[in-house]
C-alpha cells in the first residue's frame, strides 16, 4: 500500500498513503474494489507490480503521465497484497499492465511499457 518510493519507508515526496498516488494511479485495496472499478468503467488500465520490482519503478512514471491524459482510470495492484487477483488474471511477471474494455481484458503488455503503446490499446 502506498507510494512506490525508492529507499526505505521514509518518503520525501509529496505522495499520501490514501489509496491514490502521485499522477492518478489508484491503488487497489480489495478484490470487490477491483472488480467494481472494473464494472463502472468502460476501460481501465490496470499495473500489476511489487515494491521490489526494479523494472516496476520505470513503469510506474510512464503510468502516472499516462493518467492524466487518458480517460480511463489506471489501477495499481500490487502482487504481493493481492497475490489472489494476480493469479486470478495469470500474471506471471511483472510490470504487467492489462487493459480492460467493458470488463474483459483486451490488451496485456509484460515488461515496462511505453505510453503510447497502451494509449493505442484504449480506444
Amino acid at each position: 500500500m502506498g507510494p512506490r518510493t525508492l529507499g526505505s519507508g521514509m518518503s520525501s515526496d509529496a505522495a499520501s498513503g490514501d489509496g491514490a498516488r502521485a499522477g492518478g494511479i489508484i491503488d487497489v485495496e480489495s478484490a470487490a474494489s477491483f472488480e467494481e472499478t472494473i464494472a463502472e468503467n468502460h476501460q481501465v488500465v490496470v499495473d500489476y507490480f511489487a515494491d521490489w520490482c526494479g523494472p516496476c519503478k520505470q513503469q510506474t512514471p510512464i503510468l502516472e503521465e499516462l493518467a492524466g491524459t487518458i480517460d480511463a482510470p489506471v489501477l495499481g495492484v500490487d502482487t504481493d497484497e493481492h497475490n489472489g487477483l494476480a493469479a486470478e488474471a495469470g500474471v506471471r511477471s511483472i510490470p504487467t499492465v492489462a487493459v480492460f474494455r467493458d470488463g474483459e481484458e483486451v490488451e496485456r503488455f509484460v515488461g515496462v511499457t511505453g505510453a503510447d503503446n497502451i494509449r493505442a490499446a484504449l480506444e
